[in-house]
């Protein structure tokens, strides 16, 4: 099994500690694969021992064990990419190893960003997400981006989809996103109390509430109907976290979504181009 979807099967049965150890190797996890126990004792604040007996709770013989299945986790998830790239804006004035470096590192983030996608819920978000009446999305500050890329998306292949755009939502804005509706939460921590308040209005309202975020351990777990949970990277310099996976992967399910309900976009498409005017 994977590692990542091991932990999460025992999370709940695990300590206080022990969980506190599995939520930093989930939101680190590139950073902590070839520590070793005393090493990520430091960084999580807890004994030595309490790491070796996180491995024991999670089946390992060893806290070597459990680091060689965190080291297969990576390799299994990571695809083999295309690296004949050239030396353009990026890479000009790298050496070959420098490039090797930074796409070696790229391929291990990618695959830690989409470890936690459960493809059979993926498919059952994008069910609901086109067969509901209406969707309504959220996300505020760093998720504001994310949020922004599905309104443009979504409001391209269906009818009926509202974007929040303000903190201060009167409760009234939300009167029609009620049991026929889908409400697509974006939060990235730390977490914001406005993207809650708004997704507990709609939860109350019936809506079917669907997170996108960067950790399973979230102020959202118990108003969510489906997550999807990607491992984002953040730059604690700047203060931003990047994103860019959760974008590719909202790309990579809009191909699935036409591909699996190609006529009923097609149709919504038609209804639309009458009122569409553009330039040359």
């Amino acid at each position: 099994m994977n590692f990542i979807n091991l932990v999460k099967d025992k999370f709940e049965l695990l300590s206080k500690s022990h969980k506190k150890i599995a939520k930093y190797i989930i939101d680190n996890f590139e950073q902590v694969i070839f520590d070793t126990a005393s090493e990520l004792s430091k960084k999580v604040s807890v004994s030595e021992v309490t790491v070796i007996r996180f491995a024991y709770a999670l089946g390992f013989e060893s806290f070597s064990h459990m680091r060689k299945a965190m080291e297969k986790s990576v390799i299994d998830n990571s695809e083999i990419l295309d690296t004949s790239i050239g030396k353009g804006f990026l890479t000009n004035g790298l050496s070959d190893m420098e490039i090797d470096e930074h796409i070696r590192k790229q391929t291990l983030q990618l695959a830690k960003s989409y470890q936690n996608i459960d493809f059979e819920e993926f498919k059952k978000i994008c069910e609901i997400l086109m067969s509901k009446k209406r969707i309504l999305i959220i996300g505020f500050m760093d998720s504001f981006g994310t949020a922004s890329e599905l309104l443009h998306l979504f409001d391209s292949i269906r009818s009926r989809v509202y974007f929040s755009k303000l903190m201060y939502e009167n409760s009234y804005t939300f009167e029609d996103i009620d049991e026929d509706s889908a409400t697509i939460v974006v939060s990235f921590a730390p977490h914001y109390k406005y993207t809650k308040d708004q997704a507990e209005t709609v939860k109350r309202n019936g809506s079917t509430i669907i997170t996108i975020t960067d950790s399973f351990i979230n102020s959202f777990k118990d108003l969510s109907d489906y997550s999807m949970i990607f491992n984002l990277r953040r730059n604690e310099q700047m203060g931003v976290i990047d994103t860019s996976p959760v974008t590719s992967f909202i790309f990579f399910m809009m191909n699935y979504l036409y591909d699996n309900y190609k006529d009923k976009i097609d149709d919504f498409k038609i209804s639309k181009k009458p009122y569409e005017e553009y330039i040359d």
